[in-house]
């Protein structure tokens, strides 16, 4: 299965990946939400792909989540799918 990334924000390619089986927790995926998945992540079965919707790093530094220093949040802690 390919999987591609694209920047949710200014829609720039970010990689694509080419796996035999997609692991959940290998990829992050495990840590979303179902309504999280609906709108991050889909897939197409007959292509055999699937489309991931993140972050480029450009987009991650222009909107300052690339700080070490954000309120109550350290780089290991962080939240969001990179």
């Amino acid at each position: 299965m390919k999987i591609f990334y694209t920047c949710e924000y200014c829609g720039e390619h970010i990689d694509t990946l080419e796996v035999d089986q997609v692991d959940e927790t290998k990829f992050g995926f495990d840590c979303l939400t179902a309504q999280e998945r609906q709108d991050i992540i889909k897939t197409d079965v007959t292509e055999n792909a699937m489309y991931v919707k993140s972050l480029c790093d450009t987009c991650i530094t222009s909107m300052g989540l690339d700080d070490n220093i954000m309120i109550g949040v350290t780089s290991t802690n962080r939240s969001y799918i990179h």
